[in-house]
């Protein structure tokens, strides 16, 4: 017998699910796919070194259930783990786990469990219609994890009766300079991948910086962080993004000084990032509750505090583990930037330094282990994992049928209409520039012309000043000459020049 495969269910939108599931996979030592269904595109992957993804037909898929069910027992699945409570995901996981007649095992990895619109709002509540969907599949599993107590609470809450396991997200890192950067596995391969700063930023840079990490949209207070230079002004403090805002991908101020966009990173960068712009706080302006939050604990490996939000899970570890100030309940940017002048002045200097040095003990508690994660998973596999028999093959023809003929690029939609509204505006900014250059170069063309008819005004000025210096000095010699002549010429000359001038 062999040890059972896990098939990993999500859907294909990315972010932290996604890098929690490539994370089981390289950590958890036993055979994984991972299932990536979205509405109208499905595409089935073997992570690791030599993978591969094929991409299904979902048409195809619902007419012949029975050719995915024999490819999957083929590669020894006997274990469905769910990322996702959206309906497709959710329904797939469900009955291929039917038809398998394997256990299915779920992990929350946010709210989105309260209401499909969730991040929509800063203090979502429970959509009934949409949680009587979900909870069959909930009480259904085998296991229901959360990544923390917070979440895990919220789902109690929700569902009655149900229990939820708490599984921290873990993180892996390693000491370097007495500084920590992340490692993020990929391939089975683990590395670390240098940052550096912009150095447009560094040309002009504040004196005092506070980081924001992440891809910062509505839900994680995007709108904050515009309305937060205005009261920043005179502080010294400038506000980092090292990541990008729901409206401003490319790097660059937005306003100068005192907020920058650095633009997509890796999150092995993270860490070596943070002290290449000398970031003395991250900032955690969320609206939308976080259910654990991987950034937290990277500002924390790279050893500094932070400031955030009560609510949530990153709210709940500062209070139990210290390493960062809490904001009032609905803080607006008017808090925020009074907070972040309060610790970044003289009077929050020694608070800031005592949170600094107690991050800099190493607390696997506070910042949860890669290790510690992958031995609690592989714990749950093997309980409810059934051993597999050796895989059997399957014919190509039979795989092939399940095969899309092409890639539905509704997989991309969402990233596709994005970039298109960034290249729109990429675009008008463009228009707006090269107008403004236009019109910048009539001005110039009108002032050099308006400035050399001058120069010529003032030379015919000046030539004509001169002309009659001349003429004044000549006549006034001759007057001089004058006086020394007959009383008798100097009449005959009066009479000759009153002639000259009639």
């Amino acid at each position: 017998m062999n040890p059972s495969a896990v098939l990993h269910v999500l859907s294909p939108l990315g972010g932290g699910v996604d890098r929690y599931v490539r994370d089981i996979a390289a950590t958890v030592a036993r055979p994984q796919l991972v299932w990536h269904v979205g509405r109208d595109a499905e595409v089935l992957e073997t992570p690791g070194v030599g993978r591969r993804y094929l991409p299904l037909d979902p048409v195809r898929v619902d007419a012949q259930p029975e050719l995915l069910e024999q490819l999957l027992r083929s590669k020894g699945v006997r274990l469905v783990h769910l990322h996702a409570v959206h309906d497709a995901p959710r329904e797939r996981a469900r009955q291929m786990a039917q038809r398998l007649g394997v256990p299915l095992m779920v992990t929350l990895h946010d709210v989105l469990f309260l209401r499909p619109d969730a991040f929509d709002s800063g203090a979502p509540t429970a959509d009934r219609a949409w949680t009587e969907k979900i909870a069959p599949v909930l009480s259904s599993a085998c296991a229901v994890l959360a990544p923390s107590r917070y979440l895990a609470r919220l789902a109690n809450d929700t569902f009655p009766g149900l229990d939820v396991q708490v599984v921290p997200n873990g993180l892996e890192t390693f000491d370097e300079n007495r500084g920590r950067t992340l490692l993020f596995h990929d391939s089975g391969k683990a590395g670390c991948v240098p940052g550096f700063p912009r150095p447009e930023f560094l040309a002009n840079k504040p004196r005092r910086v506070v980081a924001v990490l992440g891809a910062i949209g509505a839900h994680k207070g995007a709108d904050l962080l515009r309305q937060l230079p205005a009261h920043l002004e005179g502080s010294g403090i400038g506000v980092v993004v090292i990541g990008y805002l729901d409206q401003q991908v490319y790097p660059g101020w937005n306003p100068k000084p005192h907020l920058y966009v650095h633009g997509p990173y890796h999150p092995l960068q993270t860490g070596q990032l943070l002290r290449a712009y000398g970031a003395e706080l991250v900032l955690f302006p969320n609206r939308v509750p976080e259910s654990f939050s991987y950034s937290l604990s990277e500002a924390w490996a790279a050893g500094v505090p932070v400031v955030a939000g009560a609510a949530g899970a990153i709210g709940e570890r500062i209070a139990r583990h210290g390493g960062g100030w809490l904001l009032p309940e609905g803080f607006d940017a008017a808090q925020v930037a009074a907070q972040l002048r309060r610790l970044l002045g003289p009077d929050g200097a020694g608070e800031v330094a005592r949170v600094r040095l107690g991050l800099s003990q190493p607390d696997t508690n506070r910042v949860p282990t890669l290790a510690a994660m992958a031995e609690s998973l592989e714990a749950y596999y093997r309980r409810y994992g059934r051993e597999a028999a050796t895989p059997g093959a399957m014919d190509a023809a039979s795989v092939d049928a399940l095969l899309a003929p092409s890639l539905d690029s509704s997989l991309f939609r969402q990233e596709l209409a994005f970039l298109a509204d960034l290249c729109d505006q990429s675009d008008s900014h463009a228009r707006r520039q090269r107008d403004f250059e236009a019109e910048a170069r009539r001005w110039i063309g009108k002032l050099e012309g308006d400035v050399a008819s001058l120069q010529a005004e003032l030379k015919r000025e000046f030539d004509e000043r001169q002309r009659i210096a001349v003429e004044l000095g000549l006549a006034q010699t001759a007057a001089g000459a004058a006086i020394h002549l007959p009383h008798f010429v100097n009449r005959v000359l009066g009479r000759l020049l009153r002639r000259a001038r009639s």
